[in-house]
């Protein structure tokens, strides 16, 4: 489940970062007026997040924290995209996370 996850977040980040004017429109208003950021900007700080906990979770680095961060990270979004299908996919992904977080066994060497 780790590398799953690992493999979605790097894929959706990594999207972010080489095809971002796709994205903006995903970017919603109150992030912007919240932050005072273009929403180039937090495309790409977003998909800056996504490759670096994605990456701690494919090399199984820290992998709790970085897992518990994006958990929160798709709670944020099914708020704020709501209950349709991707909301309702998102969900089930924000278990996931929280899953990996919470219920995996700690490995050696792993936090």
């Amino acid at each position: 489940m780790r590398l799953g996850l690992a493999t979605l977040f790097l894929w959706f980040g990594f999207s972010q970062l080489l095809d971002g004017p796709n994205w903006i429109g995903w970017v919603p208003t109150w992030a912007t007026s919240l932050t005072g950021l273009s929403p180039e900007l937090i495309v790409i700080g977003n998909g800056s997040f996504e490759i670096l906990s994605g990456a701690l979770l494919a090399l199984g680095f820290f992998v709790r924290y970085a897992a518990i961060l994006l958990g929160l990270h798709l709670l944020v979004l099914v708020f704020d995209i709501g209950l349709n299908d991707i909301g309702v996919r998102d969900f089930g992904l924000m278990a996931a996370t929280f899953a990996l977080a919470f219920l995996a066994p700690r490995q050696p060497g792993v936090v």
